[in-house]
């Protein structure tokens, strides 16, 4: 018994963590915009400091001059008492009853000023000023062109609409990856071998280049009958078996295996390029074909990392 608790508590802690894990998780978008918000309806939230210290001024202003008030009735109210018998009696008797007066008479001032300092300040705010301005300006932040690092486009404004300049940000890479899981869009790389080789890894140097284009009917999906017919894929968690053979990248050779259990391709490294071409049993001709693939064709397999 004691056990089946001890599950169900854990259980429960369990789906309050995952609960609040859900409720902190924040998704960002890809789309980052600074925008400039017109003076008339820019939503500012008015702080505690902004609000209190006009009130507070008019709540001492009234007060003191409430104050004022009262001391000078009471020294009126001293005089006339003062020639009459048995002042002093009736003066301390009423002192106590005349202080609760007093402080009632000086808050209510007090109120009266604080709520007049509201009033006023709401009536300020609504007074603002419209925006002259009959455009909408939008910035789009691309610093990877070689011209002018913001693109401005300029449209009427809309009625309603409360901002007038906006700058955008767009991370091309994350919206491209989005809607390529959503299927919308396929990515085709290009690539060329430009003859040279990286003196650090002594590899050839692979330029790529890589275009999207949308799935729609106008291109049928992107259905290309080429690769229907000659390139199988069957099951969709097995790989697309790459072609049985021998490859290098410049510095190894490897030999292409396909492993039937799971749908996966692998490369078994056989030895190093030099040893390979300093082999006997590889004629001139394959030699020199080989070496002037290297420097001119394209690769037949790319691995993406």
């Amino acid at each position: 018994m004691k056990g089946r608790n001890l599950e169900i508590l854990l259980a429960c802690v369990l789906c309050m963590t995952t609960a609040s894990a859900i409720k902190n998780l924040r998704v960002l978008s890809p789309l980052k915009a600074l925008t400039i918000w017109d003076p008339e309806v820019k939503d500012e939230p008015a702080t505690a400091r902004s609000r209190f210290l006009p009130v507070f001024r008019a709540r001492l202003q009234a007060e003191s001059e409430a104050r004022k008030e009262l001391k000078a009735k009471k020294d009126q109210e001293l005089q006339a008492s003062a020639s009459s018998s048995g002042w002093a009696q009736s003066t301390a008797m009423s002192d106590r009853r005349r202080r609760r007066a007093e402080e009632r008479y000086v808050e209510e001032a007090s109120d009266r000023a604080a709520a007049k300092a509201a009033a006023s300040l709401v009536s300020v705010k609504k007074k603002a000023a419209k925006n002259s301005n009959n455009y909408q300006f939008v910035g789009v932040v691309n610093p990877k062109t070689s011209g002018k690092p913001i693109k401005w486009y300029a449209r009427p404004k809309p009625s309603g609409s409360k901002w007038s300049v906006r700058l955008v940000h767009v991370d091309q890479a994350a919206i491209i990856t989005d809607l390529f899981r959503k299927g919308e869009v396929d990515i085709f790389a290009k690539y060329k071998n430009t003859g040279k080789v990286n003196p650090e890894t002594n590899l050839p140097v692979i330029d790529s280049e890589y275009t999207v284009r949308e799935r729609s009917v106008r291109n049928l999906w992107n259905f290309s009958p080429k690769h229907f017919f000659s390139d199988s894929s069957g099951m969709y968690w097995r790989e697309r078996r790459v072609r049985p053979g021998l490859y290098t990248d410049g510095n190894n050779v490897y030999e292409a295996t396909y492993r039937y259990r799971d749908g996966k391709n692998g490369m078994h490294r056989m030895s190093t390029l030099n040893r390979f071409m300093a082999s006997k049993s590889i004629s001139t001709k394959q030699k020199k074909t080989i070496q002037k693939r290297l420097k001119e064709d394209s690769p037949d397999l790319v691995l993406e990392e």
